[in-house]
């Protein structure tokens, strides 16, 4: 088996629509449930739109390209703020044991996150030890999360900002990329 043998084979998992045939054609027939689907762009590309979009549409009736989260849309729509990455975590276990009690009664078909980056930005500072603990932090919730969409047939879509400047006085030799402004040794 090649992984070009593995592109042919097909895909038995859910998709959800993303309601533009055009972006589900790109994306093999929607977002795809067992998994983690990253949404990257610039501020105000649209990210937490088509997250709004997808929220709407898990609820739709699997004949229209959706999941049947729910008999009424915008109904049972849970929506919880979190500051930081541990108050993420503790969350998703939360969510985890509330996924398990009423997965029968009314499933839970998506997660969203809206800005997984921003839960880093202003928590750490810029030393090697607190890199490592945030790298730490991060595979911790994307296993969670994995975890959580493999265990209970989940789409779990993250939004992540991009942030690329360059200047004089800007990250590592003039360059910052993503949160990085600075490794110090």
């Amino acid at each position: 088996m090649t992984p070009q043998n593995l592109m042919l084979l097909p895909l038995s998992t859910p998709k959800l629509s993303i309601g533009c045939p055009i972006l589900d054609d790109c994306l093999g027939g929607g977002i795809p449930c067992n998994s983690i689907t990253e949404l990257v762009g610039g501020s105000a590309s649209g990210k937490t739109q088509l997250c709004l979009q997808l929220t709407l549409g898990a609820q739709l009736r699997p004949s229209h390209g959706r999941l049947g989260g729910s008999s009424e849309p915008l109904e049972d729509i849970y929506v919880g703020g979190v500051n930081d990455a541990q108050q993420l975590i503790h969350v998703l276990g939360d969510l985890e044991a509330f996924i398990a009690i009423d997965h029968t009664r009314l499933p839970v078909k998506l997660i969203v996150i809206d800005s997984i980056a921003a839960l880093f930005r202003s928590q750490y500072q810029k030393t090697p030890a607190d890199f490592k603990r945030q790298s730490e932090m991060f595979f911790n919730i994307s296993g969670t999360l994995k975890g959580l969409a493999n265990k209970f047939g989940l789409a779990v879509v993250v939004t992540n900002q991009v942030v690329d400047f360059i200047g004089p006085r800007d990250g590592v030799n003039g360059v910052r990329l993503g949160n990085l402004e600075s490794l110090d040794t």
